[in-house]
């Protein structure tokens, strides 16, 4: 059966309706039996109170199930994306109501609500209606920061406060028709809160069901019946009296919890058994996903490469995230990443996956129930470092996941999973292959990174191992199981204590579908629509929707524009573009002209681009020193073809209409004399090619040619005439 986990979804069947009723879970308490729920795409829904045991009934008979829902209304894209109006206005709606929200179960109460919202509209001014819907939006959204954003559609009407009336409220009895029961009126709800305090806070340590018995008794009854020496009560009908429901709905709700255990058992047993630890790891561990912790170590071993097992690639880096609650590991990373965000990034988003998927990955089958865990919590501890900054940011306002990180120096305050890095060293790290037994190495000592055998991939299969098996079967004797647990006989194994955390206590395990978890872990930037592709980083992608849409042709004709991104810093080959509402994300992938850049980090980019532009500006006073050069070879051959053709000119007397008008006849002249420079002559057939080259044909001489005037044509045509003016009367060509 599925958990009924903080902000899971419920539909509900329904016979006299199209439409099932689907609602989100907001609070539940095993031990009170309640569970608070809202409608969604409901304008003026509340908070609803309900049994929990019911809900469970529910969902076993099939009348209800748990579904995946993802509001498209909820922007998942961290404050860069919005503009300064936008985050004004949810920054104010956030001040205004997250000191009643943080204050649960009470602020889900109609009346503790009322008086929570008016001290907000004496402090901010702002009216009951916008109040209420800042609050509605708040709970149907997921209880996220971001749901208060100015341009969601689906906004709910003003609440208005419940008041007792002739009509009975709450839910119907089963198998009686018709309104049952009485409404709780403030005399009546006086009369309850008395028989509690004088019935129930007491240290005889009666059952609440026998208060309830008593309080009837004394406060409701008409009169006495006298039988011997015994006053029998005499009581209205059942249908005139509180039900044992609502008389525990009001214990629930009017009394403090801290005072309840005092006076029923006493100061001393609240200060060791119910008082919270602070400066504990276990601080405000109340229930499974009430506080995860995260931390970081340099694994005591050296790994080979996959692809040379010759080479040594040091100690790999291991990250966990352990529940403290129950000690379960809910989370890790093994990689050579970090310590850093990366790392950080990748076992967080490792706590939302379906572990059986994970494990096959690894060549490991594992059934359902071995590694279950795939929440996220209500806090995070860490170090000052990782989760330090603007990175983590949107853990905070879109997974709605608070970041506490500890002091420095203060590696005790998150102790348990530093003590899982401890086990795993004597449990298993210690005796495989390449692992540091020692800090320092005795002279003459073999050096231990020369026994490294093991790949990271075969590592990784290692930890899986011990990490299902501490889930399953280590028994922590160290654990302090509490009376009820004791009572229950609850092993204290991480598995049997999540399952009973789930069940008995009230738990803060959040779902949010895995895709949205990784690309709110991933860090985001800005990209350029430009006509040569969508321009991040100095890398050209490009995506269906962007062709379908012209993108790149409205660039061209128009102008660029810039697009939100979300990136994996370790792979340039595909980036993620959130789109203009905010809602949905395209897969942008690498050009395929930009194959230089396939399969590296980002980084390694951003280094290759920087080195080519230093490189372009060492080089930049060599070119231009060439282009100097250059320039004076030039111009000193044109001077001298200047001075030539100056000569030549004033020599031949021609006007320039002459030198223009027979520029045809001029160039076919010039053309057959080119020809014969330029043909092939392959004159003596066993000559080398250098003897060809070398070869010089001799012109006819002055003499030659003066010798044949006697056999001299007149010329015929244009051309004849302007050879022969060129090749002196008599040059046969």
């Amino acid at each position: 059966m599925e958990f009924l986990s903080e902000n899971a979804v419920l539909q509900w069947s329904t016979l006299d309706s199209e439409l099932p009723k689907v609602e989100r879970i907001l609070w539940t308490n095993p031990l009170k039996n309640v569970v608070i729920t809202i409608l969604l795409e409901n304008d003026k829904a509340l908070p609803d109170i309900k049994a929990l045991d019911e809900v469970e009934l529910a969902l076993r008979t099939g009348n209800c199930k748990v579904i995946d829902w993802h509001d498209i209304n909820i922007p998942t894209g961290n404050d860069d994306q919005y503009d300064q109006k936008s985050l004004e206005i949810r920054n104010k709606a956030w001040e205004a109501i997250q000191l009643a929200v943080r204050d649960e179960p009470d602020c889900y109460d109609s009346k503790l609500r009322g008086v929570m919202v008016k001290e907000i509209i004496k402090e901010t001014g702002l009216h009951k209606s916008t109040i209420y819907r800042y609050l509605r939006r708040y709970w149907q959204g997921g209880k996220v920061k971001n749901t208060l954003f100015p341009f969601y559609q689906n906004c709910g009407a003003a609440g208005e406060e419940r008041n007792s009336g002739e009509v009975k409220r709450g839910r119907p009895r089963k198998f009686i028709e018709g309104d049952f029961g009485i409404n709780v009126n403030e005399e009546i709800r006086a009369l309850l809160l008395a028989g509690i305090k004088l019935f129930y806070l007491n240290r005889q340590k009666v059952t609440l069901k026998k208060a309830y018995r008593d309080t009837l008794a004394r406060f409701f009854s008409k009169g006495y019946e006298v039988k011997g020496n015994v006053k029998l009560p005499i009581l209205p009908p059942e249908e005139e009296l509180p039900s044992f429901t609502q008389f525990r709905y009001w214990y629930q709700k009017d009394i403090d919890i801290e005072q309840s255990i005092i006076k029923r058992f006493g100061k001393t047993k609240f200060e060791t058994t119910y008082r919270p630890l602070l400066g504990s790891s276990t601080y405000e561990a109340f229930g499974p996903g009430s506080r995860f912790q995260i931390d970081a170590t340099i694994a005591d071993v050296y790994l080979v490469s996959e692809y040379r097992r010759d080479w040594i690639i040091g100690r790999p880096v291991l990250y966990f995230v352990i529940d403290v609650f129950s000690r379960m590991i809910t989370g890790m990373y093994i990689g050579l990443e970090g310590p850093s965000w990366i790392g950080a990034m990748m076992a967080l988003a490792n706590t939302t996956m379906d572990k059986v998927k994970y494990c096959a990955e690894y060549g490991i089958d594992i059934e359902p129930d071995d590694w279950f865990c795939s929440h996220l919590p209500q806090t995070i501890t860490a170090d000052r470092g990782e989760l330090e900054g603007q990175q983590p940011s949107n853990l905070i306002d879109v997974l709605g996941v608070a970041i506490e990180n500890t002091a420095p120096y203060r590696a005790d305050w998150k102790g348990i999973v530093e003590q899982q890095f401890r086990l795993l060293n004597a449990r298993t790290v210690h005796f495989i292959p390449g692992a540091v037994k020692e800090r320092e190495r005795e002279r003459g000592q073999r050096d231990y990174r020369l026994d490294a055998k093991l790949t990271l991939r075969e590592f990784t299969q290692i930890i899986i191992g011990h990490v299902i098996h501490h889930n399953n079967y280590h028994h922590m004797k160290g654990y302090k199981r509490s009376e009820f647990m004791v009572a229950d006989d609850v092993p204290a194994i991480p598995r049997e204590l999540w399952l009973w955390g789930v069940q008995n206590r009230t738990g803060r395990l959040k779902r949010q579908p895995e895709n949205i978890v990784k690309l709110n872990l991933m860090p985001q930037g800005s990209a350029t629509v430009t006509d040569s592709g969508i321009v991040f980083k100095g890398m050209a992608y490009s995506c269906e929707l962007a062709i379908k849409e012209q993108w790149f042709v409205k660039a061209r004709a128009k102008k660029s524009w810039r697009v939100q991104v979300s990136y994996d810093p370790r792979w340039t080959n595909l980036i993620y573009l959130w789109l203009e509402d905010e809602r949905r994300f395209e897969t942008c992938t690498l050009l395929e002209r930009e194959e230089r850049y396939h399969y590296k980090r980002f980084e390694e980019v951003e280094d290759l681009l920087e080195i080519e532009k230093h490189e372009g500006r060492q080089r930049g006073f060599d070119t231009i020193l060439g282009q100097i050069r250059l320039d004076a070879q030039a111009k000193a051959v044109i001077q001298e073809a200047e001075k030539k053709t100056n000569e030549a000119v004033k020599q031949s007397g021609l006007s320039q209409r002459q030198r223009v008008k027979d520029t045809k006849a001029h160039r076919q002249v010039e053309k057959e004399a080119n020809r014969k420079n330029e043909a092939f002559r392959f004159d003596d057939q066993n000559a080398s090619s250098n003897e060809i080259a070398n070869k010089v044909v001799s012109l006819p001489s002055r003499k030659i040619e003066n010798e044949a005037k006697d056999i001299y044509i007149p010329p015929t045509s244009k051309l004849d005439r302007i050879k022969s003016v060129l090749f002196e009367e008599g040059d046969d060509e």
